[in-house]
C-alpha cells in the first residue's frame, strides 16, 4: 500500500483531540465538544480504511499467485503484533512501578483486562474508568476488531464482502441506539462497528470500485453536511445524540476520502495536511496514544511543585492550556524516542513477513 502522509496529519488532530479532552478540565467548553470520542472514532475509521485495503490489496494478490491467504492471515497478525505489543506492554510495566508513587490505584483485574486487551469490557461491566489506562479501552477495541476482521475480509465469497461491510455499519449504529447505558455502553465493540465499517468500504471501492470514489465521496459529502447540521443542533439544543459515533465516522470517511482524491493538488485543506510538524506527531501518534494519560499524572504533579505556585497571576481556567502547551512537545519527544529506540527495531522485522512472499500452493 502506498504511503499518504496526508493521513498521519489525520492521526496527529486525532490524538490532540483525545489529550486535549483529558488535560483539559470539562468545566470548560470541551466538555460539550467531546474531543476525545472524536479522536478515537477517527482512529477506528483510519483503521477500517487502512486495514481493509491492506487485506483486500492482498488477497488479491494471493489469488492471482494460486497462493494460500492463510498465509496472509499469519503474515498479517505478526505484523501487528510488531506493531502494537512492545509499547502496549512497556506502558503497562511502568504503570505497574509507578502505581504506589503515582497513586493510580491500580487493580489486578484492571491489570488482568489490559494484559489480554479486554480493558473495554473492564469499563462496562466494573462501572468506572481506570485512573491509569481509561485510555486503552479503544486499544482494545482495535484488537477485537484485529482479530475478526481479517477472517473476513481474506475469507467469505468476493460476492458478499460489500453486504458484510455496510452490515457491520448498521450493526454499528443499531447497537449505539439499543444500548441503555450509553456512559459505559459505547466502549463495547460492536458500537464502534460503524466507524471501522465506514473506512473500510472507503477501502472496498479503493480496491474494487476505483472509478466510482468519485461519486462515493460526493455521498459521503452530502452525509457529512447533514451530520454537521445535526451535532450543531446537539450543541444548541442538547439533544443527546445516540448515533453522534456515526456522524464522526461519516466526518472522517470523508476527509480521508478527500485526501485520497486531492492529495496532489494544493487546496487549503491539502496544504494544511502536509504541514511537516502534524506528519511528525502523527508518525508517533501511537505512543503519544498510549503515554499522555501517564505523563499527564507525572507532569502535573511536578508542575504543582515547581511551575504553578509563580503562575498565580494567570487565571486558573487557562492554566491547562498552558500545561498542556508546553507539556504536548515534551510527551511528543519520549515518544519519538519509543518511536526511534524501540518500535522502529521491532517494525524493522517486519521485512520478515512480506505479504508478497507467500509459498505459492500445489496445484493438481
Amino acid at each position: 500500500m502506498k504511503y499518504i502522509k496526508q493521513l498521519d496529519s489525520i492521526r496527529a488532530i486525532a490524538v490532540l483531540l483525545v489529550i486535549i479532552w483529558h488535560w483539559i478540565p470539562r468545566t470548560t467548553i470541551i466538555s460539550k465538544l467531546h474531543t476525545g470520542g472524536l479522536g478515537v472514532d477517527i482512529f477506528f475509521v483510519l483503521s477500517g480504511f487502512l486495514i481493509t485495503q491492506i487485506l483486500l490489496d492482498n488477497r488479491n494478490k494471493a489469488e492471482n499467485l494460486q497462493a494460500s491467504r492463510k498465509n496472509v492471515l499469519k503474515n498479517f497478525y505478526v505484523r501487528r503484533v510488531l506493531r502494537i505489543f512492545p509499547i502496549y506492554y512497556l506502558t503497562i510495566l511502568v504503570i505497574l512501578l509507578l502505581n504506589h508513587r503515582l497513586s493510580l490505584f491500580v487493580t489486578k483485574s484492571e491489570i488482568l483486562a489490559d494484559l489480554t486487551y479486554t480493558n473495554n469490557f473492564y469499563v462496562y461491566f466494573k462501572k468506572l474508568w481506570p485512573v491509569a489506562s481509561p485510555h486503552f479501552w479503544s486499544l482494545a477495541v482495535e484488537e477485537q476488531f484485529y482479530l475478526l476482521w481479517p477472517l473476513l475480509m481474506l475469507f467469505i465469497p468476493k460476492k458478499f464482502l460489500f453486504a458484510s461491510i455496510t452490515g457491520f455499519i448498521m450493526i454499528g449504529v443499531v447497537s449505539q441506539l439499543m444500548i441503555s447505558d450509553y456512559e459505559f455502553g459505547y466502549v463495547l465493540t460492536n458500537t464502534c462497528f460503524d466507524c471501522f465499517g465506514t473506512g473500510a468500504l472507503l477501502a472496498y471501492v479503493i480496491v474494487y470500485k476505483p472509478y466510482a470514489l468519485s461519486k462515493f465521496h460526493k455521498l459521503i459529502s452530502g452525509l457529512a453536511i447533514i451530520g454537521l447540521l445535526v451535532l450543531a443542533l446537539d450543541w444548541r439544543y442538547n439533544l443527546s445524540i445516540r448515533f453522534g459515533r456515526f456522524v464522526h465516522a461519516i466526518l472522517s470517511t470523508w476527509i480521508i476520502g478527500y485526501v485520497l482524491i486531492f492529495k496532489d493538488r494544493k487546496t487549503v485543506l491539502i496544504q494544511l495536511l502536509s504541514n511537516k510538524v502534524l506528519m511528525n506527531v502523527g508518525k508517533v501518534s501511537y505512543g503519544i496514544y498510549l503515554y499522555h494519560v501517564l505523563y499527564m499524572y507525572i507532569g502535573f504533579k511536578l508542575w504543582d511543585w515547581y511551575v504553578f505556585p509563580y503562575l498565580t497571576f494567570i487565571r486558573s481556567e487557562y492554566l491547562a492550556w498552558i500545561f498542556l502547551l508546553v507539556n504536548f512537545w515534551i510527551l511528543y519527544f519520549i515518544a519519538w524516542l519509543s518511536w526511534k529506540f524501540i518500535e522502529i527495531p521491532f517494525l524493522s522485522l517486519k521485512k520478515r513477513f512480506k505479504y508478497q512472499q507467500v509459498k505459492l500452493s500445489r496445484t493438481r
